[in-house]
């Protein structure tokens, strides 16, 4: 008796570090992972709730090929983040409305992010593109979800 509870304690630990060992393996995967990463010399400058932010720009095209440039300053730490429906559209320039947050951006409009958070537009606001420069003006965000959290963006110029 004393030996069979013995194997099988010994089994439950062999077992519990087996899954162990499988949790950090997958440890920050995810299945909305960006295809493809590539840093671009391009900069930006941009002005949210009153404080002006300076960076270098990235763009990502991600699985379901919406493209997307990231605008970022390393001290303090900011990040805007402009996605478009592809990079043909986006690239190809022009003006897109100022939509809300979706998993897959429809053409002809465009999501801003701030700091990896996701927002919603208070109003209709144009987001302005030509030769690869995104402009944007006055705008106001909401934050998605339950949050009340808004942001104002007074102005915003990257280029990708």
């Amino acid at each position: 008796m004393k030996r069979s509870v013995t194997r099988i304690f010994g089994l439950i630990a062999i077992a519990g570090t087996c899954l162990l060992l499988c949790t950090i393996a997958s440890c920050g995967k995810s299945g909305v992972e960006a295809a493809e990463s590539e840093q671009t010399d391009g900069s930006g400058t941009f002005r949210i709730d009153g404080v002006e932010y300076r960076g270098t720009s990235s763009v990502q095209t991600f699985i379901n090929g919406n493209y997307s440039i990231v605008c970022e300053q390393d001290a303090p730490y900011k990040l805007i983040q402009i996605t478009f429906h592809n990079q043909a559209e986006a690239e190809k320039g022009g003006s897109f409305k100022a939509a809300e947050y979706e998993m897959d951006i429809p053409s002809g409009k465009a999501n801003i992010g701030i700091d990896g958070l996701t927002f919603d537009p208070e109003g209709d606001y144009t987001i302005n593109v030509s030769a690869k420069k995104i402009t944007l003006g006055a705008l106001k965000l909401k934050q998605t979800g339950a949050s009340d959290r808004t942001v104002s963006i007074q102005s915003a110029t990257v280029s990708f």
